[in-house]
Protein backbone atom coordinates (compact mmCIF):
# COMPACT_ATOMS: atom_id res chain seq x y z
CA UNK A 1 0.00 0.00 0.00
CA UNK A 2 1.36 3.40 -0.98
CA UNK A 3 0.34 6.77 0.42
CA UNK A 4 0.92 10.08 -1.35
CA UNK A 5 0.60 13.49 0.27
CA UNK A 6 -1.38 15.84 -2.00
CA UNK A 7 0.19 19.16 -2.88
CA UNK A 8 -1.63 22.02 -1.14
CA UNK A 9 -3.55 24.23 -3.55
CA UNK A 10 -4.56 27.88 -2.98
CA UNK A 11 -8.35 27.58 -2.67
CA UNK A 12 -8.21 24.46 -0.49
CA UNK A 13 -5.68 26.21 1.75
CA UNK A 14 -8.02 29.17 2.27
CA UNK A 15 -10.97 26.84 2.97
CA UNK A 16 -8.99 24.88 5.57
CA UNK A 17 -7.75 28.03 7.33
CA UNK A 18 -11.17 29.70 7.28
CA UNK A 19 -12.87 26.58 8.65
CA UNK A 20 -10.30 26.26 11.44
CA UNK A 21 -10.56 29.92 12.44
CA UNK A 22 -14.36 29.89 12.42
CA UNK A 23 -14.42 26.72 14.51
CA UNK A 24 -12.25 28.44 17.13
CA UNK A 25 -14.61 31.41 17.04
CA UNK A 26 -17.51 29.00 17.58
CA UNK A 27 -15.88 27.66 20.71
CA UNK A 28 -15.06 31.15 21.98
CA UNK A 29 -18.59 32.40 21.32
CA UNK A 30 -20.05 29.32 22.99
CA UNK A 31 -18.04 30.05 26.12
CA UNK A 32 -19.67 33.48 26.17
CA UNK A 33 -23.16 32.12 25.68
CA UNK A 34 -23.37 33.18 22.01
CA UNK A 35 -24.51 30.75 19.33
CA UNK A 36 -22.84 31.36 15.98
CA UNK A 37 -24.78 28.38 14.65
CA UNK A 38 -27.98 30.45 14.72
CA UNK A 39 -26.27 33.33 12.89
CA UNK A 40 -23.98 31.65 10.37
CA UNK A 41 -25.47 28.15 10.33
CA UNK A 42 -28.28 27.34 7.93
CA UNK A 43 -31.73 27.65 9.52
CA UNK A 44 -34.26 26.84 6.74
CA UNK A 45 -37.11 28.86 8.24
CA UNK A 46 -34.98 32.03 8.24
CA UNK A 47 -34.10 31.93 4.55
CA UNK A 48 -37.41 33.56 3.59
CA UNK A 49 -36.69 36.32 6.13
CA UNK A 50 -33.61 37.47 4.25
CA UNK A 51 -30.83 35.45 5.89
CA UNK A 52 -29.46 34.69 2.44
CA UNK A 53 -25.85 34.24 3.55
CA UNK A 54 -26.62 31.15 5.63
CA UNK A 55 -26.74 28.61 2.72
CA UNK A 56 -23.05 29.35 2.16
CA UNK A 57 -21.58 30.31 5.54
CA UNK A 58 -22.93 27.18 7.26
CA UNK A 59 -20.33 25.07 5.45
CA UNK A 60 -17.54 26.68 7.49
CA UNK A 61 -19.07 25.80 10.85
CA UNK A 62 -18.87 22.35 12.47
CA UNK A 63 -20.53 20.46 15.29
CA UNK A 64 -17.44 19.01 16.93
CA UNK A 65 -13.78 18.09 16.64
CA UNK A 66 -14.34 14.81 14.81
CA UNK A 67 -16.77 16.50 12.43
CA UNK A 68 -14.33 19.20 11.36
CA UNK A 69 -11.28 16.92 11.22
CA UNK A 70 -12.99 14.37 8.98
CA UNK A 71 -14.43 16.98 6.59
CA UNK A 72 -11.20 18.96 6.29
CA UNK A 73 -9.20 15.76 5.78
CA UNK A 74 -11.37 14.84 2.78
CA UNK A 75 -11.31 18.39 1.39
CA UNK A 76 -7.52 18.40 1.63
CA UNK A 77 -6.88 14.91 0.27
CA UNK A 78 -9.39 15.03 -2.60
CA UNK A 79 -9.97 18.74 -3.11
CA UNK A 80 -6.33 19.49 -3.89
CA UNK A 81 -6.31 17.07 -6.80
CA UNK A 82 -9.64 18.32 -8.13
CA UNK A 83 -8.50 21.94 -7.89
CA UNK A 84 -5.29 21.02 -9.70
CA UNK A 85 -7.36 19.35 -12.43
CA UNK A 86 -10.04 22.03 -12.83
CA UNK A 87 -8.32 25.23 -11.78
CA UNK A 88 -9.14 27.65 -8.97
CA UNK A 89 -12.31 29.26 -10.31
CA UNK A 90 -14.02 26.02 -11.33
CA UNK A 91 -13.17 24.35 -8.02
CA UNK A 92 -14.43 27.33 -6.02
CA UNK A 93 -17.64 27.37 -8.05
CA UNK A 94 -18.08 23.63 -7.46
CA UNK A 95 -17.54 24.10 -3.71
CA UNK A 96 -20.26 26.73 -3.34
CA UNK A 97 -22.69 25.00 -5.72
CA UNK A 98 -22.44 21.84 -3.58
CA UNK A 99 -22.77 23.89 -0.38
CA UNK A 100 -25.79 25.83 -1.62
CA UNK A 101 -27.37 22.74 -3.17
CA UNK A 102 -26.98 20.72 0.01
CA UNK A 103 -28.56 23.51 2.06
CA UNK A 104 -31.40 23.94 -0.44
CA UNK A 105 -32.16 20.21 -0.41
CA UNK A 106 -32.17 20.00 3.38
CA UNK A 107 -34.24 23.17 3.61
CA UNK A 108 -36.95 22.07 1.18
CA UNK A 109 -37.44 18.72 2.89
CA UNK A 110 -37.35 20.21 6.39
CA UNK A 111 -40.15 22.64 5.50
CA UNK A 112 -42.40 19.68 4.67
CA UNK A 113 -41.53 17.85 7.86
CA UNK A 114 -38.70 15.63 6.62
CA UNK A 115 -35.20 15.94 8.04
CA UNK A 116 -33.77 17.93 10.90
CA UNK A 117 -36.58 20.52 11.10
CA UNK A 118 -37.02 24.10 9.80
CA UNK A 119 -35.65 25.76 12.95
CA UNK A 120 -32.69 23.45 13.54
CA UNK A 121 -29.35 24.92 12.37
CA UNK A 122 -27.47 22.84 9.81
CA UNK A 123 -23.68 23.17 10.00
CA UNK A 124 -20.69 21.56 8.35
CA UNK A 125 -19.17 20.99 4.93
CA UNK A 126 -20.36 17.38 4.68
CA UNK A 127 -22.58 18.20 1.69
CA UNK A 128 -19.54 19.61 -0.09
CA UNK A 129 -17.50 16.56 0.91
CA UNK A 130 -20.06 14.24 -0.66
CA UNK A 131 -20.02 16.35 -3.81
CA UNK A 132 -16.22 16.19 -3.96
CA UNK A 133 -16.28 12.42 -3.48
CA UNK A 134 -18.80 12.11 -6.31
CA UNK A 135 -16.59 14.16 -8.63
CA UNK A 136 -13.56 12.11 -7.66
CA UNK A 137 -15.43 8.88 -8.32
CA UNK A 138 -16.44 10.10 -11.78
CA UNK A 139 -13.06 11.48 -12.80
CA UNK A 140 -10.88 8.84 -11.16
CA UNK A 141 -13.29 5.92 -10.99
CA UNK A 142 -10.70 3.15 -11.18
CA UNK A 143 -8.55 4.39 -8.32
CA UNK A 144 -8.71 2.47 -5.07
CA UNK A 145 -10.51 3.92 -2.06
CA UNK A 146 -11.11 2.32 1.34
CA UNK A 147 -14.61 2.06 2.74
CA UNK A 148 -14.43 2.51 6.52
CA UNK A 149 -10.66 2.73 6.01
CA UNK A 150 -10.57 -1.08 5.65
CA UNK A 151 -12.27 -2.38 2.50
CA UNK A 152 -10.59 -1.50 -0.82
CA UNK A 153 -12.75 -0.86 -3.87
CA UNK A 154 -12.72 1.28 -7.03
CA UNK A 155 -13.66 4.91 -6.38
CA UNK A 156 -16.78 4.69 -8.57
CA UNK A 157 -18.22 1.88 -6.43
CA UNK A 158 -17.17 3.66 -3.25
CA UNK A 159 -19.23 6.68 -4.30
CA UNK A 160 -22.24 4.53 -5.20
CA UNK A 161 -22.09 2.80 -1.83
CA UNK A 162 -21.72 6.12 -0.03
CA UNK A 163 -24.75 7.55 -1.80
CA UNK A 164 -26.75 4.43 -0.99
CA UNK A 165 -25.87 4.67 2.70
CA UNK A 166 -26.89 8.34 2.75
CA UNK A 167 -30.20 7.52 1.05
CA UNK A 168 -31.04 4.69 3.45
CA UNK A 169 -30.01 6.83 6.43
CA UNK A 170 -32.25 9.69 5.28
CA UNK A 171 -35.22 7.28 5.43
CA UNK A 172 -34.49 5.22 8.54
CA UNK A 173 -32.32 7.57 10.64
CA UNK A 174 -34.24 10.82 10.54
CA UNK A 175 -33.76 11.66 14.20
CA UNK A 176 -30.04 11.05 14.62
CA UNK A 177 -29.16 14.73 14.28
CA UNK A 178 -27.42 14.28 10.92
CA UNK A 179 -28.67 16.06 7.79
CA UNK A 180 -28.45 13.05 5.46
CA UNK A 181 -30.55 14.83 2.84
CA UNK A 182 -27.93 17.58 2.71
CA UNK A 183 -25.35 14.92 1.83
CA UNK A 184 -27.53 13.71 -1.04
CA UNK A 185 -28.12 17.31 -2.10
CA UNK A 186 -24.39 17.94 -2.26
CA UNK A 187 -23.97 14.91 -4.51
CA UNK A 188 -26.93 15.86 -6.71
CA UNK A 189 -25.88 19.45 -7.29
CA UNK A 190 -22.27 18.39 -7.75
CA UNK A 191 -23.40 16.01 -10.47
CA UNK A 192 -25.48 18.75 -12.13
CA UNK A 193 -22.45 21.05 -12.02
CA UNK A 194 -20.33 18.42 -13.76
CA UNK A 195 -23.02 17.92 -16.41
CA UNK A 196 -23.18 21.64 -17.04
CA UNK A 197 -19.39 21.93 -17.23
CA UNK A 198 -19.21 19.03 -19.70
CA UNK A 199 -21.95 20.57 -21.88
CA UNK A 200 -20.23 23.97 -21.87
CA UNK A 201 -16.90 22.47 -22.87
CA UNK A 202 -18.57 20.45 -25.62
CA UNK A 203 -20.21 23.60 -27.03
CA UNK A 204 -16.86 25.39 -26.87
CA UNK A 205 -15.17 22.59 -28.79
CA UNK A 206 -18.01 22.39 -31.31
CA UNK A 207 -17.93 26.15 -31.81
CA UNK A 208 -14.20 26.10 -32.38
CA UNK A 209 -14.54 23.19 -34.79
CA UNK A 210 -17.35 24.94 -36.69
CA UNK A 211 -15.18 28.05 -37.02
CA UNK A 212 -12.32 26.02 -38.41
CA UNK A 213 -14.62 24.21 -40.85
CA UNK A 214 -16.08 27.53 -42.05
CA UNK A 215 -12.60 28.95 -42.57
CA UNK A 216 -11.55 25.91 -44.61
CA UNK A 217 -14.76 26.09 -46.62
CA UNK A 218 -14.14 29.72 -47.52
CA UNK A 219 -10.57 28.97 -48.56
CA UNK A 220 -11.77 26.09 -50.70
CA UNK A 221 -14.45 28.25 -52.31
CA UNK A 222 -11.94 31.00 -53.07
CA UNK A 223 -9.68 28.46 -54.78
CA UNK A 224 -6.03 27.71 -54.38
CA UNK A 225 -4.91 30.68 -56.55
CA UNK A 226 -5.37 34.33 -55.69
CA UNK A 227 -4.01 37.52 -57.25
CA UNK A 228 -1.60 39.50 -55.13
CA UNK A 229 -1.28 43.14 -56.24
CA UNK A 230 1.59 45.35 -55.29
CA UNK A 231 1.27 48.83 -53.80
CA UNK A 232 2.01 50.43 -57.18
CA UNK A 233 0.56 48.40 -60.00
CA UNK A 234 2.73 48.47 -63.15
CA UNK A 235 1.07 47.20 -66.32
CA UNK A 236 4.43 46.06 -67.62
CA UNK A 237 5.15 43.92 -64.57
CA UNK A 238 3.91 40.34 -64.52
CA UNK A 239 1.13 39.35 -62.17
CA UNK A 240 2.19 37.22 -59.15
CA UNK A 241 0.00 34.33 -57.99
CA UNK A 242 0.03 32.57 -54.66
Amino acid sequence: MQFATPRMTPVVKVILIASGVIYLLQLLAQSQGISLENILGFVPARLASGWIWQPFTYAFLHAGMFHILFNLLVIWSIGCELEGTWGRNTFLGFFFVCAGGAALTAGIFSLVGVGTGPYTPVVGSSGVVYGLLLAYGILFGERTMYFFMLFPMPAKYFVMLLGGVALVSSVFSRNDGVAHLAHLGGMLFGFLFLLGMAAWRKRSRDGFGAGERLKKKKLKKAGHLRLVRGEEEDPDEPKHWN
